[in-house]
């Protein structure tokens, strides 16, 4: 994987040669100073475009739980926020999405040139990426490690990541949202121009009716990459992602590097790596895998987002020195009480 096939699957790169078969959106370029913020470590504040005096109609999903309120879970609950706190304000910039918002129909997905925060969802109202607001907006952003790796890391897994490399104009993308069934995204890899492998996108959870209808996902993937994909896209080597919602209708989504910084699902790297293009002849030409039974699926891999990482080390075990600082604060705690240590069973997620 080379810079520049990252570069050509950001989304800026792609999107007006495939507007007509993908979902509507909108790209802003990202302001320096609203880089600088999301770059910005230590408490969340969020700029002072979203606090209720400034709010243009209802924010209604976090009316009720204000930039205090924010503040002050990120300081443990505290009970008070620290008055010295400055808000930032890019009310141009924020204007601009508030008037997106709208003419969207009131809710969309919001993304940078390769990532979403994705990994921020937990925080998310009723756990989803779908923002109808500033707050929501600048939330997600500000809360996401993704996020953090398309400003800082974008080449991390590049063969040529040593050498000079290319300035990227960073962009908010904002989505039209579309309430769509995980068992319809399917993550395809392309290599030498030809499809070689299929996946079922979502592969924490077992969908009945991929079975049935395989032969059918499978032809329609293929004739919308034959139509739409293979004679327009310039990469050689890529991944692309689709929403196949009924027979014969399929929508892009994105489109992704062919390497480890995207994610393989059912298959693995040196997996893909290995098939052999078939000049896609049929729908036997490439592979499909997808859970055949709820044995098959997969743990969620952004799990370990949606609680403190210290609690996740010391659930597995990963972080040895963690585990002794916890077990002495635990015999000290039991020495202050005066309780004799007990066997005591232990379960384990």
């Amino acid at each position: 994987m080379l810079t520049q096939e990252v570069v050509e699957c950001a989304f800026p790169a792609w999107y007006s040669r495939f507007e007509k078969t993908t979902i509507r959106s909108k790209i802003l370029p990202l302001p320096r100073p609203v880089l600088e913020y999301l770059l910005e470590d230590g408490q969340l504040v969020l700029p002072a475009e979203c606090n209720p005096e400034n709010r243009d109609g209802k924010e209604d999903d976090y009316e009720d739980f204000g930039d205090d309120d924010w503040t002050e879970a990120e300081e443990g609950g505290s009970g008070s926020s620290d008055p010295k706190l400055e808000q930032n304000s890019f009310k141009e910039f924020s204007d601009t999405i508030t008037q997106t918002i709208k003419q969207f129909g009131g809710q969309v997905f919001c993304k940078l040139n390769w990532s979403s925060p994705k990994d921020a969802n937990w925080i998310g109202f009723n756990n989803s990426l779908k923002v109808s607001s500033l707050s929501q907006l600048y939330l997600l952003l500000k809360s996401s490690d993704f996020i953090v790796h398309d400003l800082t890391l974008p080449f991390k897994f590049c063969a040529d990541k040593d050498s000079e490399q290319p300035k990227v104009d960073y962009c908010l993308v904002l989505r039209k949202w579309i309430d769509v069934n995980p068992g319809t995204e399917f993550r395809c890899f392309v290599r030498n121009k030809d499809l070689i492998a299929v996946s079922q996108r979502d592969n924490t959870n077992f969908y009945d009716h991929i079975q049935g209808q395989a032969d059918s996902i499978k032809q329609d993937i293929l004739t919308f990459f034959r139509e739409h994909i293979q004679p327009k896209f310039s990469l050689d080597n890529y991944v692309f992602d689709v929403i196949r919602s009924k027979k014969d209708k399929v929508i892009l989504v994105d489109f992704n590097p062919f390497g480890e910084t995207t994610e393989a699902l059912f298959f693995t790297w040196e997996e893909l790596r290995e098939l052999d293009p078939c000049n896609n002849r049929d729908v036997d030409s490439f592979e499909f895998r997808y859970a055949t039974d709820s044995s098959g699926v997969q743990p969620h891999p952004y799990r370990h987002y949606s609680i403190p990482r210290d609690f996740v080390d010391l659930s597995t075990g990963s972080d040895p020195a963690k585990l002794m600082d916890f077990l002495k604060l635990e015999q000290q705690a039991q020495g202050n009480s005066g309780d004799a240590p007990e066997d005591s069973d232990t379960d384990e997620d």
